[in-house]
């Protein structure tokens, strides 16, 4: 009974080999245009496999989905919820998003394919619910920014759609582009947001050089 229920929870070994390739197909073809039968015969195995494990192709693409995206904003959670500086606390945030596309590639690109493309049969909602959950937690952060003195507090919103802009752009160059996502980006994206891109130190202004 306990390896059954294992199996059915997506966990077993062929679970998670047939997310993978479904991941792989979907984020090439789109959730729409990639039928059960595309799948099983990509993972070399039958339909009721399929079925077995996942109950349907909706089921399937919930556990690509839902568990990962709440498991990853269970992480965020936490580093809201954590002592770290504003700053710090920033940074982390920016990290953890970005491991989760380092962690599976073809799973993020399938999540940024639901999230920025079609809506797709049977998960809208769950891509709206999971979505927005995740804008709240950079308005979260930018909100500790500000209360820690970093921004001003009018600029809280516009600072959180910055923080989603270098995101998005620094993940889809990885996904898309084979750019790299090293380990030090997420905090010299933020040392560049707070503090600008501008050379002060070594090129001063004619103000400061004239005073």
């Amino acid at each position: 009974m306990a390896a059954r229920t294992a199996a059915r929870d997506g966990t077993s070994t062929v679970a998670r080999h047939i997310a993978t390739v479904a991941a792989r197909l979907f984020a090439a073809r789109g959730y729409d245009a990639t039928p059960v039968r595309e799948i099983v015969e990509a993972a070399g195995v039958t339909k009721p496999t399929l079925y077995y494990h996942f109950q349907s192709k909706e089921g399937l693409g919930h556990a690509l989905l839902t568990k990962p995206l709440g498991d990853l904003l269970d992480q965020l959670a936490g580093i809201l919820a954590s002592d770290l500086p504003a700053r710090e606390l920033l940074a982390a945030i920016f990290e953890a998003k970005f491991a989760f596309c380092r962690e599976d590639p073809d799973r993020a690109r399938f999540v940024y394919a639901l999230l920025f493309g079609p809506l797709a049969a049977g998960l809208a909602d769950e891509v709206e619910r999971l979505g927005c959950a995740l804008e709240s937690t950079m308005v979260a952060a930018s909100t500790k920014l500000a209360e820690a003195g970093a921004i001003s507090a009018e600029s809280v919103a516009e600072c959180a759609s910055a923080c989603r802009g270098m995101i998005v752009v620094s993940t889809i160059d990885y996904l898309y582009k084979g750019r790299e996502l090293d380990a030090g980006l997420a905090s010299r994206l933020v040392d560049r947001l707070l503090e600008g891109f501008a050379l002060r130190a070594a090129h001063p202004s004619v103000e400061e050089s004239g005073r």
